[in-house]
């Protein structure tokens, strides 16, 4: 789906993550495609926008609600042995709890509230009201650290049209409370333009991304992160529902979810959707914000990149996987079918 590259990786490792600073030089879609796959160093990326509150505090508690619902979206990635809980009996409950804390005896992880997240992950439902914002903040950031083996957690906001200038002020209180409590957070251009209070940290861009003509900012998930590494993206209901799918076709046996390749040297990393990697075939889906022009170009370097490397790459979009599943599945299965009768003869 996305690919990421180069000259300015260096620099985005080295934006600060417990501060609240300004990321330029590069726009939003050139910041999103640098980012994607994350590179080795960078903290998890968290993409979000920021919206009128009262008061600082709700702006807090706004923003801590969306990593709690991704944290038990990601759930048992941060959790050691919680794959082995598959229900929500009341023995399943308590095994939960017991990982959780077992965890947190052997790490920085504060007990109590971890055993909470994993028991509402269990149960699909809230359990942060009972603990102070400090907790939360703190406790949500090493959860999701450790969903994707990262050190640090920071949140890209995106967006502030709308808000008045003394709406912006308080967004701008709430992220410094963030940046203070274990959230670090960028803020892309443009982004609460009336607090200036918030250095400017320039980067690069990188080769390949040079500046385009973009169109009008296309609409993007309220909230996005980064995928993770060997599963559906957990807010892709189109991976999802094609995940759910290939797990019923024989003929789909070895493929892999959101894995990251090598490239050539204009392209050093490379996330792919779905792979079948013994066929060397690739399966790209595409949303909406794959329309935007970054995207689209860096789309056309990549698969050139992965063409060079021997691989076939077949792109779907979400509407195609919602309304033509069939359809899907019989270009992935002759695709599959011709490479493994090429490997057959070759052999």
């Amino acid at each position: 789906m996305r690919g990421a590259a180069c000259d300015s990786l260096p620099a985005l490792v080295r934006l600060p993550r417990a501060a609240v600073v300004r990321v330029g030089g590069l726009g939003v879609e050139q910041l999103i495609v640098n980012l994607d796959p994350l590179p080795p160093g960078a903290p998890v990326v968290i993409r979000c926008g920021i919206f009128a509150a009262p008061a600082a505090s709700a702006v807090v508690t706004n923003l801590l609600s969306q990593l709690e619902a991704v944290a038990l979206q990601l759930f048992p990635a941060w959790l050691p042995d919680g794959d082995t809980v598959q229900t929500t009996s009341g023995l399943d409950r308590r095994v939960v709890r017991m990982l959780a804390r077992r965890h947190a005896a052997n790490s920085e992880h504060f007990g109590p509230f971890l055993a909470d997240v994993a028991e509402a992950a269990l149960l699909g439902r809230s359990r942060l009201e009972r603990f102070p914002r400090e907790i939360q903040a703190r406790g949500l950031a090493r959860i999701l650290a450790d969903a994707y083996h990262r050190e640090d957690v920071v949140l890209l906001i995106d967006g502030s049209a709308g808000l008045a200038e003394d709406e912006q002020q308080t967004a701008g209180v709430a992220l410094g409370w963030l940046a203070n409590h274990g959230i670090g957070v960028w803020l892309t251009d443009g982004t609460l333009a009336c607090v200036d209070r918030f250095p400017t940290m320039v980067i690069g861009v990188s080769s390949y991304v040079e500046p385009t003509a973009s169109p009008p900012q296309l609409a993007v998930r309220l909230l996005d992160i980064p995928a993770p590494l060997g599963q559906p993206h957990p807010l892709s209901e189109a991976e999802k529902k094609l995940a759910r799918v290939l797990a019923n076709c024989d003929w789909a046996a070895g493929h892999q979810w959101n894995q990251e390749r090598n490239g050539d040297s204009l392209m050093p990393r490379i996330r792919v959707d779905l792979i079948w990697p013994t066929e060397r075939c690739i399966v790209e889906i595409d949303g909406p914000d794959h329309r935007g022009a970054q995207k689209y170009a860096a789309d056309r370097h990549r698969d050139n990149a992965l063409a060079l490397e021997g691989f076939r790459v077949l792109r779907f979009t979400n509407d195609q996987l919602a309304d033509e599943m069939s359809s899907v599945l019989d270009i992935i299965k002759a695709m599959l079918f011709k490479l493994r009768l090429q490997e057959g003869n070759s052999s």
